[in-house]
């Protein structure tokens, strides 16, 4: 998967607790169904800092992007 987002990622969740992800693996091992536009409690970023679209399903990746490429 081709993506422009730099590790690690940063997820805040909705109560507060922050998590970061080194890698795609870690992300699809650690975390099971999320969306970052529908759970818009939450955010991430990526080490740049930057806004970044992150979908799991079931384990899975389905969408790893930046919110605003330049």
């Amino acid at each position: 998967m081709k993506t422009d987002v730099v590790f690690p990622l940063t997820v805040t969740f909705e109560d507060g607790s922050i998590e970061q992800f080194d890698s795609i693996e870690s992300l699809e091992q650690d975390l099971e169904d999320f969306d970052s536009e529908l759970d818009v409690e939450c955010s991430v970023t990526d080490k740049l800092g930057r806004p970044v679209r992150l979908k799991l399903k079931m384990l899975e990746i389905t969408e790893l992007s930046l919110l605003h490429p330049s």
